[in-house]
């Protein structure tokens, strides 16, 4: 029950800022509005306030703000078909455009109670690692890694997984202000994994040179799982070589650390896209709706700081919904945002028709993909 509400109150806040966005600058811009709903299906409750009707609708997983002219032909000047190229783009494009600036709010909020946060400046290089030879210093910050400028730490970890162990790698870093190149090759990490009858021994060896070892009682955060007792789990992974400097969240560092965040998801938004139409990563690792609620309900039910987990997934949620429909792809608002811009190149629009079988057999697919997506979600959660 209280996934089901967290999940739904989620999406009513993603759509309806989603199309608050579209409703405010349409508002501002002159346009004339027929509704503003969220929801869809059966109305359970409106308002009608001077020409524009208020509504929330039975089923909260979407909304829409409805304006004259918008799919035919209007004589009102104010309708949306009227109205100049550029105040469409603006109307068009303000929906994924707060769905960005929600995630970016979001971070703000749960910032402090991450703090200390990774950053991109070694604090200690690890001994054996390939980077220790090649003379980087703790204290380097890392500002680029393999042509790709780096703003956090994750976004160190996101270029790392495509590396290959024998690839040379190019590493820029700032030291006392001067930018320095440097070239390494990934070092391999070994973590070996004991599990005994009490606890599970577990150590660490960087390019042969073991580095660390500790042994983790079983707890209920670490549950003894008896057809492992007795095994060895080796886990190998390629890394740069260095321990992260920490750095706790203040007033003056928490809108620059917001901002870093929000870039690295829209970022990782786009590469991931590029991932699947490189063949990289395939369909049935994409998550819909199914998948959502499973995260939503991993993050509700994950005991002290659930909240902040359950806020950071909305952070993430809203703008991938946000980068998602901008993409130039029919149906969405960056399809629309597409034949606007042939618009302005040819100085008259496409037929009203035409534009709108597009968007009509792009929404067909989308619906198809949605529910291909939730079917591979089904069974992955099936095969748990």
């Amino acid at each position: 029950m209280v996934t089901a509400i967290v999940t739904i109150l989620m999406f009513l806040v993603m759509v309806s800022l989603h199309e608050f966005g579209h409703f405010i600058t349409a508002k501002v811009l002159g346009f004339k509005i027929l509704e503003y709903s969220i929801g869809f299906g059966p109305a359970i409750w409106h308002s009608k306030k001077s020409e524009i009707k208020y509504s929330l609708r039975i089923i909260p997983f979407g909304g829409y703000c409805k304006f004259e002219g918008e799919d035919e032909r209007s004589e009102d000047e104010r309708a949306f078909s009227n109205q100049p190229v550029w105040k469409r783009i603006i109307v068009v494009a303000a929906g994924g455009i707060v769905n960005v600036i929600l995630g970016f709010i979001l971070f703000i909020i749960i910032l402090p109670g991450a703090s200390p946060i990774s950053t991109n400046v070694i604090d200690e290089v690890v001994p054996g690692s390939y980077i220790e030879d090649a003379g980087i210093k703790p204290g380097d910050k890392v500002v680029e890694l393999n042509g790709k400028r780096i703003n956090i730490y994750d976004e160190i970890a996101l270029y790392m997984q495509n590396v290959q162990q024998d690839e040379e790698c190019s590493l820029v870093i700032k030291r006392d202000g001067e930018k320095l190149d440097f070239t390494f090759k990934p070092s391999v990490q070994e973590i070996t994994y004991s599990h005994t009858e009490t606890g599970i021994d577990v150590s660490s060896s960087v390019n042969g040179i073991e580095n660390t070892s500790e042994f983790v009682e079983y707890s209920d955060s670490v549950p003894a799982d008896e057809e492992k007792i007795g095994t060895t789990e080796v886990v190998t992974r390629l890394l740069i070589g260095f321990v992260n400097r920490p750095e706790d969240i203040t007033f003056t560092n928490i809108w620059k650390n917001a901002w870093n965040e929000t870039k690295f998801v829209v970022k990782l938004v786009y590469y991931s896209l590029w991932q699947m139409v490189t063949g990289r990563v395939g369909v049935d690792q994409m998550s819909g709706p199914v998948g959502i609620v499973s995260e939503v309900n991993t993050a509700v039910n994950s005991g002290e700081g659930s909240w902040l987990r359950v806020l950071n997934l909305t952070a993430l949620l809203t703008i991938n919904l946000g980068v998602f429909n901008l993409l130039p792809l029919p149906a969405l608002d960056g399809g629309r945002l597409l034949f606007m811009i042939i618009e302005l190149i040819r100085r008259k629009p496409i037929p009203p028709e035409k534009e709108g079988l597009v968007h009509a057999i792009g929404f067909l697919l989308l619906i198809a993909l949605i529910l291909l997506v939730s079917f591979n979600d089904i069974m992955r959660l099936a095969g748990r």
